[in-house]
């Protein structure tokens, strides 16, 4: 018996020790009864391709990883929060952030909202030039194109006045654009650094943990979140622009200013593994009267885990009137679907807002998986006509508005380094129902029919992207 004879004897039994490892793996540490199944019967029926792709998907290693690795720290010198402030009757939308991050409200004096690139760029590249002290600059993608170009300039010019300059691009968010902007950033001596970057040596390429957030701080007085990253593509009103994104981003003043640039400072010392930090101070008082009132929920595959996810189940059930939802990828959790549906027979108005056209296709295809059973509580879902609409806002009720960079959907509720801002007024709510109902004026209801009636060839796509769902 030569050599590969006896290869043949000892792959069967190799398979099925793999196949019985990865299933008991599953067995005792996945949650979720019928994820565990689901992973048992594949290792069983491909005993050799099963316990492969389960090593590859189905371990766990983002929150055992992440707890190990962001491990900074960054106190504040105050932690002056208004529970409940005066003549406001925010309850009991406001206890659930409350509850979530163990915090209260911090002062917002103004929130602006900008819409696209044309009006988003303009207003960050003139806070840029007016800055006195200090620009610090957080994103996900970074393109190297005409719009990066003049950021580029723009931190050039305020280095060059003496100002603070820092800027955080994810580790993977930057290879989306081929000429990666950190290497002009350093070729322009701006201090920068990546969240986790992906690099060969030493190996480190995973795709998860990634920082999705956006923030703008300048000096004291600015800062910017929102959904909008930067690059041409942004810039919606070009017809020559062939992969346009429509977005909204935020401008806001006041204390939350200071909680936003914490959460930079806190990220940019992960990142460049300083540790044993002075507090950080605030610069902004929290003032007792406010026009708007506003909360920091950063959300992470860390200690922050679900904070957001947690954050929406609580403000969707609590609410009263209406939930309008606009994201780009809607692919929520079983129990946000359970609430979106309790919430629809309590009698309050659920709108859901998607794009037509999606820029992933795979999480466009396991998004149509979930709404049949959206629609068939009779949930209104409509599809936003092209371009891709990437806004994302969860108004509540006729006070209550969250924005940030999360999408609903299991990537930026599980994986990713998100940030949520609460906002309580009534006034910023009116503006973004206004932005809401001028977007679903330009959209197309879709109907329980329509999903019904998908071909066999196409219910399987669907079907098996969803499969995929947690890392679309």
């Amino acid at each position: 018996m030569n050599w590969e004879q006896n290869l043949l004897w000892f792959i069967p039994p190799i398979h099925i020790m793999m196949a019985v490892l990865a299933s008991g793996h599953a067995l005792l540490n996945k949650a979720d009864s019928r994820g565990a199944f689901g992973w048992i019967a594949l290792c069983i029926i491909l005993p050799l391709a099963g316990p492969i792709l389960y090593l590859i998907f189905g371990i766990n290693r983002v929150n055992s990883a992440a707890r190990r690795h962001y491990i900074t720290k960054l106190g504040k010198d105050s932690t002056d929060t208004i529970t409940e402030p005066a003549g406001t009757d925010f309850r009991p939308l406001s206890m659930v952030g409350e509850n979530v991050v163990k915090k209260g409200l911090s002062s917002c004096d103004e929130v602006l909202v900008l819409q696209n690139g044309e009006e988003i760029y303009p207003t960050m590249l003139e806070a840029i030039a007016n800055a006195e002290h200090h620009v610090l600059l957080c994103t996900y993608i970074f393109d190297r194109d005409e719009t990066g170009q003049q950021f580029i300039e723009a931190l050039v010019a305020a280095k060059n006045r003496g100002l603070e300059v820092k800027v955080i691009v994810d580790g993977m968010g930057e290879w989306m654009s081929l000429r990666r902007i950190g290497t002009l950033l350093r070729q322009h001596q701006i201090e920068f650094t990546r969240f986790n970057p992906i690099t060969l040596l030493p190996p480190s390429l995973n795709l998860n943990l990634r920082s999705h957030r956006k923030m703008l701080i300048v000096d004291n007085r600015y800062a910017f979140t929102g959904g909008a990253n930067i690059g041409d593509r942004h810039l919606a009103l070009r017809q020559d622009n062939a992969h346009r994104v429509m977005d909204i981003h935020f401008r806001l003043r006041g204390r939350v200013v200071d909680e936003l640039e914490w959460a930079f400072r806190r990220d940019w010392h992960y990142c460049k593994g300083t540790r044993n930090l002075h507090p950080y101070k605030h610069r902004n008082p929290n003032k007792r009267e406010s026009p708007v009132w506003t909360r920091l929920v950063l959300d992470g595959p860390n200690k922050s885990l679900d904070r957001l996810n947690d954050l929406m189940l609580g403000v969707i059930s609590s609410a009263r009137k209406r939930v309008w939802i606009m994201t780009p990828y809607f692919l929520p959790t079983q129990d946000l679907i359970g609430a979106l549906i309790a919430a629809h027979l309590r009698g309050v108005d659920v709108q859901i807002l998607l794009p037509g056209e999606n820029n992933i296709k795979p999480a466009h295809w396991a998004s149509r998986n979930i709404l049949r059973i959206i629609l068939e509580t009779d949930l209104y879902v409509a599809y936003q006509k092209s371009p891709f609409i990437h806004s994302k806002i969860l108004l509540i009720d006729e006070q209550y508005s969250l924005i940030g960079s999360a999408n609903m959907d299991p990537r930026s509720l599980r994986l990713n380094y998100e940030l949520g801002v609460e906002l309580f007024s009534r006034e910023t709510n009116q503006q973004l129902s206004e932005y809401f109902l001028s977007r679903r004026a330009n959209a197309t209801q879709v109907t329980k029919e329509e999903i019904a009636n998908r071909s066999l060839p196409e219910r399987l796509r669907d079907s098996f992207a969803w499969l995929f769902s947690p890392y679309l």
